[in-house]
């Protein structure tokens, strides 16, 4: 699509989304949506309220052949360019509904701090492993998210996806999960999700909890914006210890640095740019390959048209 014809449908898609009264923010910097506090302008971030708004707002991209990416809370993304690509916020699709024998129906904006809240209040354990996670129900599924001894997978029951305009639900069994990797796909959009938790000691929860919590003040460098995990553990060793025996804590470039605490994360140390940052990331990677033959793959998602 030639830059005319895609301002032109820009401007169509502008007009639908006054029309239908959806929020939305034209020409807006990702790094104030970012946790690494820096990212690229996108033409557009729209927040649909429900999922009616949610399923008119992709039928009307994909009419316009217009490029989404679908974000939650933007904990695990490095948005490079987005000179042609809107942004869909879920942050407003964050509906919960328990149901019986522990049964969740879960949207996919939800974070996982409130399920994790929310289902100990009812009682209810499996979510514990998402303490200090920032990141939401819908991202979780993609990248198979774990911590503290679990995943996201291990409590799932099915997954609901919007395809054609129908909402298609998918049992665990048909999707397939690994260490931070799961079938799912970016393209895939994912409407809610089902689990099946189990009643407990909510008290002994909490506890651990405080411990986790307690561990990841003492071992990350929660003080700075980051995306957390850059990097997958490696076969050879965890990223964090490889990039840590490599000398490269404290590394730079611009305003980003590997941090002093943890090997793994790359902080902003106040004025980074997206260059900084993916130099770093890229320059880690190099290193790595040279020093160690070890190939480094990245955890975050880095969207670069």
């Amino acid at each position: 699509m030639s830059v005319s014809s895609l301002s032109k449908q820009f401007n169509f898609f502008e007009d639908f989304l006054i029309k239908e009264n959806i929020k939305f923010f034209s020409s807006y910097s990702m790094s104030k949506y970012a946790s690494w506090r820096v990212g690229a302008t996108t033409p557009f971030i729209i927040y649909p309220k429900n999922l009616k708004e949610f399923k008119l707002i992709i039928l009307e991209a994909k009419k316009r052949k217009i490029k989404f990416y679908i974000s939650g809370n933007g904990s695990n993304s490095l948005f490079v360019r987005l000179s042609k690509t809107i942004i869909i916020s879920t942050k407003k699709l964050n509906k919960i509904k328990f149901g019986s024998d522990g049964k969740v129906t879960v949207e996919a904006g939800a974070s996982l701090n409130l399920m994790l809240n929310r289902s100990l209040k009812k009682g209810l354990l499996g979510f514990e492993f998402s303490s200090g996670i920032p990141g939401t129900i819908g991202g979780a599924l993609i990248t198979n998210a774990g911590a503290n001894g679990g995943t996201i997978s291990e409590i799932l029951e099915s997954v609901t996806f919007l395809k054609e305009n129908s909402e298609i639900e998918v049992p665990k069994s048909k999707i397939l999960f690994g260490y931070r990797y799961s079938s799912i796909t970016r393209e895939d959009i994912i409407i809610k999700a089902n689990f099946k938790l189990k009643s407990g000691n909510t008290a002994t929860a909490k506890e651990n909890i405080k411990n986790y919590i307690k561990h990841r003040n003492k071992t990350q460098p929660v003080e700075y914006p980051s995306a957390g995990s850059v990097f997958m553990n490696h076969q050879n060793g965890k990223a964090g210890k490889i990039i840590e025996d490599l000398g490269l804590k404290g590394l730079s470039v611009g305003g980003a640095q590997v941090s002093h605490l943890h090997g793994n994360y790359i902080i902003n140390t106040g004025d980074a740019k997206i260059k900084d940052v993916k130099n770093l990331i890229e320059k880690i990677q190099k290193i790595s390959k040279e020093k160690e033959g070890i190939i480094l793959s990245t955890e975050v998602k880095i969207i670069d048209e």
